[in-house]
């Protein structure tokens, strides 16, 4: 029983939508819920990333790309997203998020 419930853990963070399944998704399916959210449109957080990767050195990670990490960014700025919500859609620890949002963060004001 002891090993079971202390050493046989299993992670709570399992689903397979991952941030930029669901970011994928409502690119393609649900323009006006998107722009409710990141308060622009496609265009002009495609043009943002390609911005801040190319100029400002944003970069992407193994497990994350830049779009990822600026959506993210916006989500929790728009929106006032606590960070348990972010872990919840992004399926990542709040410490990764943190840092990732520094990053975007950081990027934007001291370019």
């Amino acid at each position: 029983m002891y090993y079971v419930n202390y050493m046989h853990k299993r992670s709570c963070m399992v689903s397979y939508n991952t941030y930029m399944i669901w970011l994928t998704k409502l690119l393609k399916r649900h323009w006006k819920r998107y722009v409710h959210m990141f308060r622009m449109n496609k265009i002009t957080l495609m043009s943002m990333c390609y911005d801040l990767e190319t100029q400002y050195g944003l970069k992407p990670l193994r497990m994350i790309n830049v779009i990822e990490k600026v959506a993210m960014f916006f989500y929790i700025i728009t929106l006032s997203a606590s960070n348990k919500k972010v872990q919840e859609r992004s399926q990542n620890l709040g410490k990764t998020i943190c840092r990732y949002s520094n990053k975007v963060l950081k990027t934007i004001f001291c370019s």
